[in-house]
């Protein structure tokens, strides 16, 4: 806990005596210190970046406008500890299809359809204008603002998306710590504005059959989240899986996906408060306290309530559970691929490595059992219609019941609503290598069972690629997984929202290398409303000593990055509007400081032993 303590020689002669400090006090330090604050600005590549930018200043209503060559290369100076609201209008009406798959249908005679196919191809033009607007503080030093479509319907609705950020700041603003996510910050912003992009092409494809009445969308809507965040999740596997994406995506994808569905599945976001703020308010400070009894820093360890949940959650998800959905995916890429009506194949039984499979046609259906990658399977499939298109998608829905067993781990699906689309080619299951390419996208509802550890039950997204790598090699992947759900137990019932990437896809490896994000939705005792987000590999979800995560305790939002080397540890504490908590310990020798944007306002530093944080009007408080 903190203890402040009116002076160092007072806590020198007096060690453990003081009160609590009042929530966000602000002393009054014999130095005034000079603060100034800079924003940069980007946009996705898509559309040009030449335009003019407006920028308010919301404390004193000033405004300034100015036509800039190039808004990624800009800097401003602005006030300081002030909100702003920035819009950037590009001087280009078009922008040019951000997809490998191309972004649609479109009008005969259109003069963008450069090859008269009526589809707008990869890096077609569209005619199209986005929105680039978003609302800021300006924290002391260093800012960075991300624009979209998506931070613009935010601003319009004048609403704090923070919370929904898995982040201490909005998730389109970086303040001075943490400037190094902007490749994160940036490949986001690609991902939404992509997203945004898709939507309105879908919109525009639909339209093109007058009975569907569609209206195109031509302003970001909040009520399209979930389908920008949809869309904006093939920006994710485009990029992955093609030798020609952005590799820089990969060791960043998991945080990418992990915030493409906060934002997509946010609701009753708050509306955002223009508090004045203080340089050296304390209010990081309480922020940590409520933290400290959860996340155990000095320790190196949670608290045995959360670690307990956690390690739980880790063992009924793990490596066998994982096989288990790998399996699921594979046995039904497997089983259309030779047995369909994708290929016309005839009725009757078939075997395939280890597996039975009685094929029925009128309507089509599969009865599956046997042995799939040393795991017992059960799989019963009804297919009544299927449609095979190049240019509307192969899409197969039915009702599937399926069992599959692991060695600690049993899987059941049996649901009335499968859904089975198939992306990114003409024909999927053709001859030809070049033509086989494509997406298996797998959505039902599973329960993973474990003996020891309960029952995971919810709703799972699998993505199956199958793409010729850069060695000319053709592999099929369990490239994505979304599970939403809860897991029960004797200690728990927690929500959680869980996704899975394949960290190496141009790697044919025997098993697949998934990278986890979490976000747990679990109450401890004192902390109700608690929340933890976490990326990484899952056998180490409940080891402290080298995580980032993100924590939600009393309706405010901490990221916490720990890095731990024998008994030496260095945390870094961001909190809100910019401010954060620099811990180093080396030993007994504790160092750092507490800072808002570039401006330190307080040193950390141990006295006696009790480490803490020494103010410049000399008042101590202990950070443990």
């Amino acid at each position: 806990m903190f203890k402040k303590l009116i002076s160092v020689s007072l806590l020198m002669s007096l060690v453990g005596c003081g009160g609590s400090s009042e929530n966000g006090a602000t002393d009054t330090l014999p130095t005034m210190l000079e603060t100034s604050s800079t924003v940069g600005f980007y946009i996705a590549p898509w559309q040009s970046s030449t335009g003019t930018l407006t920028l308010i200043n919301d404390n004193t209503g000033s405004i300034e406008t100015i036509d800039v060559a190039d808004i990624n290369e800009v800097t401003l100076s602005v006030t300081t500890l002030n909100f702003h609201h920035v819009e950037f209008t590009s001087n280009a009406t078009t922008l040019t299809c951000p997809s490998f798959a191309g972004c649609g249908r479109t009008a005969r005679n259109n003069p963008n359809d450069g090859n008269a196919n009526r589809r707008i191809d990869y890096q077609e033009v569209m005619d199209m204008t986005l929105s680039y607007r978003a609302d800021f503080f300006a924290s002391p030093g260093e800012n960075k603002v991300y624009l979209s479509p998506v931070s613009s319907v935010i601003s319009d609705e004048n609403l704090d998306i923070t919370l929904e950020s898995l982040s201490a700041t909005p998730f389109y603003h970086l303040t001075h710590s943490q400037l190094n996510d902007n490749l994160e910050a940036e490949l986001l912003t690609n991902a939404l504005t992509f997203g945004v992009i898709l939507k309105r092409a879908a919109d525009i494809e639909a339209s093109l059959n007058t009975a569907n009445n569609t209206v195109v969308e031509q302003q970001a809507q909040l009520a399209s989240l979930p389908l920008y965040r949809t869309f904006a999740d093939r920006y994710v596997s485009e990029n992955l899986l093609n030798e020609g994406g952005n590799q820089l995506l990969q060791p960043v994808a998991s945080e990418v996906k992990q915030k493409l569905v906060m934002i997509g599945n946010a609701s009753n976001i708050a509306p955002l408060e223009r508090d004045e703020e203080q340089l050296h308010s304390r209010e990081l400070l309480e922020d940590v306290r409520n933290i400290i009894g959860v996340a155990r820093l000095q320790e190196q360890t949670y608290s045995d309530e959360l670690k307990q949940k956690l390690t739980e959650f880790e063992t009924v998800l793990g490596e066998d559970s994982q096989q288990t959905i790998i399996v699921l995916g594979n046995v039904l890429y497997d089983v259309l691929y030779n047995f369909s009506p994708l290929n016309n194949t005839e009725a009757g039984v078939y075997n395939l490595q280890g597996l039975t499979i009685n094929y029925q046609q009128s309507p089509n259906s599969w009865a599956i059992s046997g042995q799939y990658d040393d795991h017992d399977v059960q799989l019963d499939l009804n297919i009544p219609q299927w449609q095979i298109s190049g240019l509307l998608g192969n899409k197969v829905s039915g009702i599937m019941s399926a069992k599959v067993i692991g060695q600690d781990t049993l899987l059941n699906a049996d649901v009335s609503d499968l859904l089975l689309s198939f992306d990114g080619t003409d024909d999927p299951f053709a001859n030809d290598q070049s033509e086989t390419t494509g997406q298996l996208n797998i959505e039902t509802r599973v329960s993973l069972e474990n003996a020891d550890n309960g029952v995971l039950t919810g709703d799972i997204k699998l993505n199956v690629d199958r793409f010729v790598t850069p060695f000319e090699e053709l592999v099929t992947v369990i490239s994505g997984v979304d599970f939403k759900g809860q897991l029960v137990s004797e200690n728990q019932t927690t929500q959680f929202n869980l996704q899975a990437i394949e960290a190496t896809p141009f790697i044919n490896e025997a098993t697949q290398n998934l990278a986890f994000a979490v976000q747990l939705i679990t109450p401890l005792n004192g902390a109700p409303d608690f929340q933890f987000a976490y990326v990484g590999r899952l056998n180490r979800l409940a080891d402290i000593t080298h995580a980032d995560i993100a924590l939600r305790v009393k309706n405010r939002a901490l990221g916490i990055n720990l890095r731990t080397v024998g008994n030496n540890i260095n945390a870094v504490i961001h909190g809100a509007q910019g401010r954060w908590l620099d811990v180093k310990q080396k030993g007994r020798n504790y160092s750092g400081g507490l800072y808002f944007g570039d401006t330190q306002i307080a040193d950390v530093t141990a006295v006696r032993g009790i480490p803490g944080i020494l103010f410049p009007d000399g008042t101590f408080e202990s950070l443990f």
